[in-house]
């Protein structure tokens, strides 16, 4: 039996599911299962989520991060929450 996932694509992702303003943590356990399947088989895939964070770096709504620290970031946050 498979478990629902409700989340479709990075899209689908609502923002607030976060709990730091670059999107890498989070407290919903099966977001972070979806986030690490994705990382892992579809890395590119999750551009769209550091493009989104990245839209307000210029008025200090999130750090300024190139794509490979956002993603080192993200593996890194991942691995650190249970």
């Amino acid at each position: 039996m498979t478990k629902h996932n409700p989340y479709k694509n990075f899209d689908a992702i609502p923002i607030h599911c976060f709990s730091n303003k670059e999107l890498t943590k989070t407290p919903s356990p099966e977001l972070r299962t979806y986030l690490r399947y994705m990382l892992n088989n579809h890395p590119d895939d999750s551009a769209y989520l550091w493009r989104y964070c990245q839209r307000y770096k210029d008025v200090g709504g999130c750090y300024i991060l190139t794509w490979e620290n956002w993603k080192r970031k993200l593996t890194n946050d991942l691995a650190k929450q249970p």
